[in-house]
């Protein structure tokens, strides 16, 4: 194995992206254990049944459109469709981002639930509080038909209804002009003769189409934050029964590639959260403790949701762990450094592919002496390859003795024979960091980078940058210094074939890094040889 120390940097690259994005796809929801606090009740483990009248936080059923008042709500960042009798939202459009680059495309729908059910935001409970599924409410000062609300402004929609006879129940929804942030506050007032018990929750709702489903790549379907980290279900799964979280909850929501509806649960916090399916929608529900309303009492909930774009300082702000909804994989620990990086060079550059380039020499700078003394190794072991030769070919029957001859020679001239392999192993973790930063961060989404290149998240759409890129590794392949038999040369001249074939589907941008990287590579193999 002595002499095959480039080959073996290839290959192990090779193997270790094969491991890493075909055989280890994204996690999902973890086995229902007692550890973890996940538990799940024997009925909803049998065929799903139809919940639209479910104790909890079912879906309700669609009341008819005659019944239905929609008031549309307007901001910079959203518009919003809120329906008055059950104070649910109906339609989210996410204005300041569009379906594509197209200077008509439409606005990012991140929820639309007309027609099918109720809208998200949904309340429920059981027992005493189980009237509040079916709960009729009225606006209290209804701001007519349409409400706008700029930068800096908010208002609160007070939805009043009843839950049973003596019982008031009172949602507020605070909008705000310049937030995708929505605080939900529950109040209940009792106002009959007798102590009522129960839980009350809060549901998101997302309808699902086969067409939503995520490649091995990228996840798509509800996630909760539980037991101190984030769990994810897959849409499958839940036909065969919900999932039910009671350990150290702080959010659930349904995530989709570039954005999120989330719902958090704030103060007295959830009892557990349920992810559930009914038909072709899914659920997202938070449920609080189980407590005793005794008359002339009242008792007030707080939640907040969320209706956005992944972006990790934007959650990050917000608190309660929902940055974990930007999913950065194995190497988030160097993915979330590398995003802030390109985020800083983008604030002067103003371009994500020069970016990209900056960071790339950065980062050869910092490998710079790494790669020299790989370079100046592989050159030592060439020199000694005719000795190696004569060893091999004298100790040929003894394979033991030819080692411990070989690794005295290694010894006696001071070369280490794995030293070619370092740069590229070093290389393996920022590669696959930045592959994750370029596929899951909003930032990079439709972001620019000159001519045929529109957006650095997607692939190239003419190959170019792909073919440029083996060849410049056919060309840095040339240069490097080799001592490879003939046939071991031939399997290594084809790694610039596969390595181009893998990358015609790359995004963009994670090619470029890999080009710029290479002609650079070439740069300094030139200079070492300018100096021999």
């Amino acid at each position: 194995m002595e002499n095959k120390n480039t080959l073996i940097a290839i290959l192990l690259m090779l193997v270790v992206w094969i491991g890493f994005t075909v055989l280890y796809p994204p996690p999902t929801a973890p086995p229902v254990t007692d550890e973890d606090s996940v538990v799940a009740s024997a009925e909803t483990r049998a065929e799903a049944p139809d919940r639209s009248l479910a104790p909890v936080d079912g879906i309700a059923p669609l009341d008819p459109p005659a019944v239905a008042r929609i008031l549309e709500v307007v901001t910079d960042k959203v518009r919003m469709e809120i329906e008055e009798h059950t104070a649910t939202i109906r339609r989210i459009e996410l204005l300041q981002y569009q379906e594509t680059m197209a200077a008509d495309a439409s606005p990012v729908v991140v929820l639309d639930t007309l027609g099918i059910t109720r809208g998200t935001l949904q309340l429920g409970g059981t027992d005493g509080f189980s009237g509040a599924n079916q709960a009729t409410f009225s606006l209290v000062d209804r701001p007519g038909d349409t409400l706008r609300l700029a930068a800096g402004e908010s208002r609160e929609l007070v939805f009043q209804g009843q839950i049973t006879d003596g019982v008031v129940v009172r949602k507020i929804i605070t909008l705000s002009g310049d937030s995708y942030q929505v605080p939900v506050s529950v109040e209940l007032v009792h106002q009959g003769a007798s102590p009522l018990s129960g839980n009350i929750s809060l549901t998101l709702v997302q309808p699902w189409d086969e067409s939503m489903a995520g490649t091995m790549y990228e996840f798509v379907g509800p996630s909760t934050h539980a037991g101190g980290k984030k769990r994810k279900d897959k849409v499958d799964d839940l036909r065969r029964g919900e999932s039910i979280y009671t350990q150290d909850v702080l959010w659930t929501g349904f995530e989709k590639k570039y954005f999120f509806n989330g719902l958090v649960t704030l103060d007295q916090g959830a009892e557990r959260a349920r992810v559930f399916r009914v038909n072709d929608v899914i659920g997202n529900s938070l449920v609080t403790p189980y407590q005793t309303l005794q008359p002339g009492e009242r008792m007030e909930f707080e939640f907040f949701a969320f209706f956005g774009p992944k972006d990790f300082n934007l959650l990050q702000s917000l608190g309660h762990q929902l940055s974990d909804a930007v999913d950065f994989g194995f190497f988030g620990f160097l993915a979330r450094p590398l995003l802030h990086v390109l985020v800083f060079f983008n604030g002067f550059l103003h371009n994500f592919g020069l970016a990209i380039i900056l960071l790339t020499v950065i980062i050869k700078i910092l490998f710079w002496p790494l790669t020299q003394k790989s370079f100046n190794s592989m050159k030592a072991m060439q020199k000694l390859q005719p000795e190696m030769q004569k060893l091999r070919e004298k100790y040929k029957e003894d394979k033991q003795r030819m080692n411990l001859e070989l690794m005295n020679l290694y010894k006696e001239h001071r070369v280490n024979p794995l030293g070619g392999c370092l740069p590229m192993l070093v290389q393996i973790p920022v590669f696959f960091a930045l592959y994750k930063v370029l596929m899951v961060s909003i930032e990079m989404r439709h972001a620019h980078f000159f001519l045929w290149i529109t957006d650095l998240s997607a692939k190239d759409p003419f190959y170019v940058t792909p073919l440029l890129m083996g060849a410049s590794m056919f060309l840095q392949q040339k240069l490097t210094p080799t001592t490879l038999d003939p046939i071991q040369a031939k399997i290594f001249l084809a790694m610039p074939i596969i390595f181009t074939v893998l990358f015609l589907n790359f995004p963009a941008g994670l090619v470029l890094y890999w080009l710029v990287n290479n002609v650079l590579t070439i740069g300094q193999q030139v200079m070492i040889h300018r100096k021999k």
